[in-house]
Order: structure tokens, then C-alpha cells, then sequence
């Protein structure tokens, strides 16, 4: 529907796209049970909604990507179906692709944000830390003590007492 914000992708819509040959040529090599353009379709908006889960809400909808990202979407998901067949990407496409993930790269910065969703998820999205979660630059105002300023080592006192005694220079 075009009142929809968020839209799932299927393989008509990379048919839409011109590339209907592609779609059959992928599906003709493919071996087992794997179809795949539905795992480049899948593949694709999975990676789409994990730059957008960033700093935007998903929808419930694990097939649906922002309307705004599906060119994109569909876009990715030929490129790899073309790599899939052994197919070279033409110049163009390389840029394409290069733009694309440079887009993606500014969404999962919080640099960009998308259309809310149609259904949104129960999720908050917070800038969850983690353990030990320190700053790696460190300034000068927190200096990394030097070896001959931290605490010695007292002769005969182990952390593990049971431990055998050292028997080298240092003893």
C-alpha cells in the first residue's frame, strides 16, 4: 500500500528492478534447499534493519524495511545474488553499492534517521553501555602508572598460597 511507511521486499520487486534474469539464473544454480533470492532478500533487509535498529524503532515485521531504504534494499540483495552467479558488478554499481553502505554506515551512526514504523516494535532504543566500557582514548589527566610506581610484589606472599615457591634468580 502506498500509505505505508515501512514495506516488505519480495521478489517481484527485484523483478521490478529489471533483473528478472538474474532471479532465474540465481534459483537455476541453486543447489539443496535453499532458494536463493529469498536468502538475498532476507539477507539484505536483515542488514538494512540492523544499521536502523541503531537509533530507530523496527517494526514488528521482520520482512519490512523504511520505504526510504528499499531502492537500497533491493539493490543489495541483486548485487549479491550477481556475485552469487558469478556476475561482475560494472563500475556504476560499484559506486552504488559504495553509497549504499556509506548511507547505512551514517544510519547505525545516528547520523540519519528513518520513517517511523507502521507497527512499531515494543523496543526502546538506549546507548547501552557495556562492562569496562571506558573511554579508549585516554587524556593525559589519566595516566597509566609506571611499573616501578606500582605496588610491589612482597616476598613470600602469593595471591594463591598453595601455589608451589618460585625457584628462579628472583627467589
Amino acid at each position: 500500500m502506498p500509505d505505508e511507511r515501512w514495506v516488505p521486499i519480495t521478489e517481484d520487486d527485484l523483478k521490478a528492478a529489471g533483473y528478472g534474469t538474474i532471479l532465474e539464473n540465481a534459483d537455476a544454480l541453486s543447489v539443496g534447499d535453499v532458494v536463493p533470492s529469498e536468502d538475498a532478500i532476507e539477507s539484505a533487509v536483515a542488514r538494512v534493519r540492523r544499521a536502523v535498529s541503531a537509533a530507530n524503532p523496527l517494526d514488528t515485521d521482520v520482512t519490512k524495511v523504511p520505504r526510504s531504504l528499499k531502492a537500497l534494499t533491493v539493490r543489495m540483495a541483486l548485487y549479491a545474488l550477481m556475485e552469487r552467479i558469478g556476475l561482475p558488478l560494472s563500475e556504476d554499481q560499484r559506486a552504488t553499492r559504495k553509497e549504499d553502505l556509506s548511507d547505512l554506515l551514517r544510519i547505525a551512526d545516528r547520523k540519519v534517521l528513518v520513517e517511523a514504523p507502521d507497527d512499531p516494535a515494543t523496543q526502546t532504543v538506549a546507548n547501552l553501555g557495556s562492562w569496562n566500557s571506558e573511554n579508549k582514548l585516554i587524556p593525559r589527566g589519566h595516566p597509566v602508572p609506571r611499573p616501578g610506581v606500582q605496588h610491589p610484589a612482597t616476598p613470600g606472599k602469593y595471591a594463591n598460597p598453595d601455589a608451589p615457591a618460585d625457584t628462579g634468580a628472583d627467589a
